[in-house]
């Protein structure tokens, strides 16, 4: 199930609450599925079974809670043991979206990007799940509002967040230069402070990322048209960058047990 934060603070921040109690019907059977590198923030929250996931080389099992603050590279997940979680989905404004709520910098969640929750936020994650495995799917997305509302640090709201609001939902760097009257230069500056990245490698990935949602989703394979959607200087780019991002052609792409073909959008 599906649920909008109702707390003004927490929605700014985060975009969705997805409740799975029944991940065999969700996931249609499927037991291994793919995620790849992107700049929205992620917080999993293992309510029964578990989850194997491989990444950068190793192998984990995560019967707890998780969070993807960045991905570096594709990762596998091995859902056949999960039987029910929540997936906290961050806005696609990089780690700001993710800054407000943890007493850590950009750099240090660059660095430590898929961590056990219980490392940012302490024992009170610990308790927070194992509450949530005692509530309905409603109740879990009001508890959760709650929870994020009493992490919520208004100061730790930086440049990102202003941008967004008041020049450039989808921030598009020639507006925002424009509008800022900054250089390129000091926009970096504030980028990197808020997301870890710099603006080019942020527009690149918000790019990437949302022509594998719409390949996955859609399955379409005129591969011009998502050359000229997304701003692609030719086929063999766009073919080249998706692979480096997934590992997928995207011909294979299309055929991959994607973890985005099941999650809402």
């Amino acid at each position: 199930m599906f649920f909008i934060p109702n707390c003004p603070e927490v929605m700014k921040h985060i975009d969705h609450y997805w409740v799975v109690k029944d991940v065999a019907s969700s996931f249609l059977q499927q037991s291994k599925l793919y995620a790849y590198p992107g700049i929205t923030p992620d917080m999993i929250f293992v309510l029964e079974g578990g989850v194997t996931v491989d990444y950068l080389g190793e192998r984990k099992q995560i019967s707890g809670s998780q969070l993807y603050s960045f991905i570096h590279d594709r990762v596998t997940l091995d859902v056949s043991e999960l039987k029910s979680f929540v997936v906290v989905k961050f806005k696609s404004r990089g780690l700001s979206s993710l800054l407000p709520f943890v007493n850590a910098k950009s750099d240090q969640l660059m660095r430590q990007s898929v961590v056990h929750a219980e490392d940012l936020f302490g024992e009170t994650i610990s308790r927070l799940t194992a509450h949530l495995r005692t509530l309905s799917a409603e109740e879990i997305a009001s508890e959760l509002d709650q929870w994020f509302l009493q992490q919520y640090q208004k100061e730790k709201e930086g440049f990102m967040v202003e941008i967004a609001e008041e020049i450039s939902d989808n921030f598009d760097l020639q507006e925002i230069l424009q509008g800022t009257k900054y250089s390129y230069s000091t926009l970096e500056r504030h980028f990197k402070r808020d997301t870890g990245l710099s603006p080019k490698r942020f527009q690149s990935l918000r790019r990437y990322k949302a022509a594998v949602q719409e390949i996955c989703l859609t399955e379409n394979q005129d591969w011009q048209h998502y050359v000229d959607k997304y701003g692609y200087f030719d086929q063999s780019h766009f073919i080249k960058e998706i692979k480096k991002y997934t590992g997928f052609t995207p011909s294979n792409l299309v055929k991959a047990a994607s973890f985005v073909k099941y999650r809402p959008s």
